[in-house]
């Protein structure tokens, strides 16, 4: 099981960063970070002894993993909206000797990856569900070496698609029917208008951590703000 705290803050507004306003639609909007376990800051701050709070190793005091992860510059963070009728879109992914460009996409079920093998060898790509042992498969033809080809996700919930000859190329991939989704860092604001009056439901997701989904209700020419910080603190079941 994964686990996330949110912070979150829900502000009905109309200000500077919010959508505009269409008549007769609404919008969401709001801004959404990482950060790692608050208790973890706290130590870190009242350490003597220098070095960055990330990436490195503090030269006196508790000794941190050089490899531990930089919440501040993640770039794989993403927030999703569920709508109806929404279009198939295409994500942009390449295969490398030194593993895939992206590790972690977040899609509709029935969009499709635009996969290019930039590998020697050709690669027999797979998707398969993660959330359990005896999970669905999905398979695809043959990608020769320098190809490229569009195939179609069509399995949900939390996915990875691997390679059957190359163990290294692997892409985490977490999918939902009808929704759009936007691929940030942390600290970058999103933005969803043009939005008719109803219940939505809003996902913020990163794959390291799980997914969070919350409902919010759009009201005619109203705007809404949610502001997210995804954290390792207490924890919560994300399922």
């Amino acid at each position: 099981m994964k686990y996330l705290l949110l912070l979150s803050v829900l502000i009905v507004a109309a200000c500077a960063g919010a959508p505009n306003l269409i008549k007769g639609k609404g919008g969401v909007y709001g801004r959404l970070s990482a950060d790692s376990h608050p208790a973890f800051n706290k130590k870190l701050a009242n350490e003597s002894g220098s070095g960055s709070i990330y990436g490195e190793e503090k030269t006196t005091g508790a000794q941190y993993q050089a490899d531990r992860v930089d919440y501040a510059k993640l770039d794989d963070l993403y927030v999703g909206l569920i709508q109806t009728n929404l279009p198939p879109r295409q994500h942009a992914l390449t295969a490398t000797a030194e593993g895939m460009s992206q590790q972690a996409i977040a899609l509709a079920t029935g969009d499709s990856l635009l996969l290019h093998n930039n590998t020697d060898r050709s690669q027999h790509f797979f998707v398969a569900e993660t959330s359990s042992a005896d999970g669905r498969i999905q398979t695809f033809p043959s990608l020769a070496a320098g190809a490229t080809a569009s195939y179609r996700i069509d399995l949900a919930g939390d996915l990875a698609l691997l390679s059957e000859d190359n163990e290294g190329l692997k892409t985490v991939l977490f999918s939902r029917k009808n929704m759009l989704t936007k691929r940030l860092s942390s600290g970058d604001s999103y933005r969803f208008d043009n939005l008719d009056p109803g219940s939505y439901q809003l996902i913020f997701w990163y794959w390291r951590l799980g997914r969070i989904q919350q409902t919010i209700q759009i009201q005619a020419e109203e705007n809404v703000r949610i502001d997210k910080t995804l954290t390792v603190d207490s924890v919560i079941n994300a399922h």
